[in-house]
């Protein structure tokens, strides 16, 4: 158990070890407890996050939940949805807090005009290169948007699209979830409308391939799928990369267990259980809400999820399961 009292968590790792995790407090601050090697650090304040708005005094507030990702140069970039549906980015560096400052509602190429409807939620990142900061964002409209901050600022908006081709056009809804595999590919991950966990692939061709299952439909048992492949899913995606070309995705699952599945670079696993939390002898607790990962190494984890007695569980792995105690 890592805290308790807290919501809508978000970690980012920043160094060998080094993993930094922000937290919504009881009294909406936003919080941050930092690990170096094998210990936590207290948690520090970084104030009720709202955002300022470019060349005046104004502040909005910013949403829940945020963001965290390291771009592996010293920052940590948090990213989030103001209140009018704007992105909103902030640094940390250290001890050195920036504040949140509203980058606008985006403008996505081929839609003219800003996007009417801002974005819909909480965008995502990860860092497939050292200071370049990939956010992923979903707008009111239904496509996945992409940006770029190379350090200095935010680079073009781009619509990535929807769920499915021209006849099978659908909105991508609900988190989404983000990860690095190495130089040579990323990914989103998001909920497909029957529950199912899909896939947005970019790789060495430089090219996005459109939104599929985490099952290829060719591994799926003609003669009884339900049973072979089908798990009842029941909450928002989680995704990590560790600069290699594995990638692993988290989930909650039936009972509020926590399902794991891995990407070896061509294909994915199937979801096995992680189980819950539980006291010696008791009854395991259920996780509550959707768990976040990051990789601080080479097939080196953090979890983190908050679970039915308001409390936040950490584990870590080597990239062999199940983790290591908490």
């Amino acid at each position: 158990m890592l805290a308790d009292g807290v919501f809508c968590p978000a970690a980012a790792a920043w160094g060998e070890r080094g993993v930094s995790v922000f937290m919504r407090g009881a009294s909406g601050e936003l919080l941050v407890r930092e690990r170096q090697e094998d210990a936590f650090g207290e948690l520090r304040s970084l104030g009720v996050p709202v955002a300022r708005i470019e060349g005046s005094r104004v502040t909005i507030p910013v949403e829940w939940p945020i963001a965290a990702c390291s771009t592996r140069d010293g920052d940590i970039h948090l990213v989030a949805r103001g209140v009018e549906g704007d992105l909103v980015h902030g640094r940390l560096r250290g001890k050195d807090w920036s504040g949140f400052e509203s980058i606008g509602v985006p403008e996505a190429e081929g839609h003219g005009s800003a996007l009417p409807m801002g974005i819909a939620g909480a965008p995502a990142a990860c860092c497939r290169e050292r200071g370049r900061l990939e956010v992923f964002a979903v707008a009111g409209e239904g496509d996945l948007l992409h940006t770029v901050h190379d350090g200095t600022g935010f680079g073009e908006c781009h619509s990535l699209g929807r769920i499915g081709g021209p006849s099978r056009d659908a909105p991508v809804f609900g988190a989404i979830s983000a990860f690095d595999a190495g130089l040579r590919a990323m990914g989103v991950v998001a909920r497909g409308p029957s529950g199912d966990v899909l896939v947005k692939l970019w790789t060495t061709q430089q090219q996005w391939r459109p939104f599929t299952p985490l099952r290829g439909i060719d591994e799926v048992d003609p003669l009884d799928p339900a049973l072979e492949w089908m798990t009842p899913l029941t909450g928002p995606p989680a995704v990590c990369g560790g600069g290699s070309s594995r990638a692993d995705v988290f989930i909650r699952g039936p009972r509020g267990y926590l399902f794991h599945a891995i990407w070896d670079g061509q294909r994915w696993s199937a979801f096995d259980s992680l189980g819950a939390p539980a006291a010696q002898d008791a009854a395991p607790i259920p996780f509550t809400a959707g768990p976040i990962a990051c990789a601080w190494g080479k097939f080196q984890l953090d979890v983190f999820a908050c679970a039915a007695d308001g409390k936040l569980y950490h584990s870590r792995s080597n990239g062999t399961w199940p983790p290591h105690a908490p």
